[in-house]
């Protein structure tokens, strides 16, 4: 009865739950809110995104030069990625063990925050939705802060994201 009172209450709503719609009239996300989306497409749809579906581990935003990245934070075929208990530093390495070098170099990717690991200089802020299977066993992406890359903690083998925000505007 108080948060109604007070204007502040957000009734449960299933459909309206993983739609961006919400976090864009507010303006901003929060890893405060749990939000988490269906899609990659309607992550990216927070931040000026117009297409159709999209289906890829790295988008960069046009307006400038962040990127979203929806990574796997769990161990698979290809990367075995993880995240601190405290959800603030992400762990990048390849499931094989093989240099990261070697292997950006070798699909020719431009990464942006790799091209500055590789020279030791700062990355460009990275806003990450990890890959995560909810309690209903639904896989969903979840908004997890805005990470840099630490060239003082990463080296050949793994790439460390330490979390500078948890509130990223939308605007």
């Amino acid at each position: 009865k108080e948060i109604k009172k007070s204007g502040n209450f957000i009734p449960w709503d299933y459909e309206k739950k993983y739609s961006p719609e919400l976090h864009i009239k507010k303006g901003y996300i929060d890893v405060r809110n749990n939000v988490t989306f269906l899609n990659h497409r309607d992550a990216m749809r927070c931040f000026g995104y117009k297409g159709g579906h999209y289906q890829r581990a790295v988008w960069k935003i046009k307006e400038n030069d962040k990127r979203i990245w929806f990574p796997k934070l769990y161990k698979n075929n290809d990367w075995d990625n993880s995240l601190s208990d405290d959800s603030k530093k992400i762990i990048m390495r390849r499931e094989n063990g093989e240099s990261l070098i070697r292997f950006f170099e070798g699909i020719k990717k431009d990464l942006g925050w790799y091209d500055r690991l590789k020279s030791g200089g700062d990355s460009e802020p990275i806003i990450v939705f990890a890959h995560y299977n909810n309690l209903l066993g639904q896989t969903v992406y979840k908004f997890l802060g805005e990470f840099e890359v630490s060239s003082e903690e990463s080296d050949e083998h793994s790439v460390i994201f330490n979390r500078k925000k948890i509130k990223i505007s939308l605007s």
